[in-house]
């Protein structure tokens, strides 16, 4: 389990331990593509959050459900600054979701805090033959 190994590596820089809530058939229903670009913004997500919000909890939320994979992290730290300029990272996470055919959305959180919501399509069950032989594991 990737997710877990992930949040569980974020548990050192972050401070505390992110909560994380898995959903759906992530590792038998998402191709081998779609799972290396989830990790990526997970990891983006966590790293930022560590970096910029000084949060004190961390949500994670990843689901497969009909043909829709969705992430969330949700955080309670200062919030993202709508001054600020310099959102590489951030931009590649929308790259990410918009190279799959998907969205991506970072807004504030009321009262504090932020929320990135990254989420794609999925193929049809048919399309197997597309996914790498790598066989990453969510």
């Amino acid at each position: 389990m990737q997710l877990l190994a992930l949040t569980d590596e974020a548990t050192q820089v972050l401070g505390f331990a992110p909560a994380l809530r898995m959903t759906g058939l992530l590792d038998t229903g998402v191709p081998d593509t779609h799972a290396g670009h989830l990790l990526a913004v997970l990891r983006e997500a966590l790293s930022n959050t560590a970096r910029h919000a000084g949060a004190a909890t961390v949500e994670v939320t990843a689901e497969a459900s009909g043909r829709t994979l969705r992430l969330t992290v949700a955080d309670d730290g200062r919030g993202i600054d709508p001054a600020a300029t310099r959102r590489s990272g951030l931009a590649n996470l929308r790259s990410r979701a918009h190279e799959l055919g998907g969205t991506f959305l970072v807004a504030r959180r009321d009262p504090c805090g932020t929320l990135l919501e990254w989420t794609v399509p999925l193929p049809p069950e048919g399309a197997a033959a597309e996914r790498d032989a790598a066989d990453v594991r969510l």
